[in-house]
């Protein structure tokens, strides 16, 4: 299995994803307070063996290599998030496709209901491996405290 590790870095909270590219399928995925997430994904390799840790180039991300480099985390590859928020809620819509009533308005117009930090290390993956990756139906967006 080749496993990565996608983050978007905000300044108080990330996105974080666990994708086994392999397979192209999304494992977990959610927001994690930015003091926690090194903790989750010390948590993640100790259950996979990472392969590669992508980070968006913005907001935060030398800290949160930093945390990664102080626990032995070395594979880490940067990736450009310009656009990634906007791409993410055109993606969050085709993840989940909006209920009858509002799905012919304009994708423009919809503002997904959820966080879109967990997406935006979606697009972020998907970018650095040039793949779109399938996001199966038991996967749900977790908020971890």
């Amino acid at each position: 299995m080749s496993i990565f590790i996608s983050i978007d870095p905000g300044s108080k909270k990330c996105g974080l994803l666990l994708a086994d590219i392999q397979s192209g399928k999304v494992i977990e995925a959610g927001i994690v307070s930015l003091d926690k997430f090194s903790e989750l994904v010390s948590l993640w390799s100790k259950d996979c063996k990472i392969s590669k840790i992508i980070i968006g180039d913005g907001t935060n991300c030398k800290y949160v290599a930093n945390q990664l480099k102080r626990k032995n985390f070395l594979n880490i590859n940067y990736v450009n998030e310009r656009g990634s928020t906007l791409l993410a809620r055109f993606r969050y819509w085709e993840i989940w496709p909006p209920n009858y009533f509002i799905r012919w308005l304009p994708r423009e117009l919809l503002f997904p209901p959820e966080n879109l930090d967990a997406v935006v290390a979606l697009i972020l993956l998907e970018n650095f491996i040039n793949h779109k990756l399938i996001w199966p139906d038991k996967v749900d967006l977790k908020i971890w405290p």
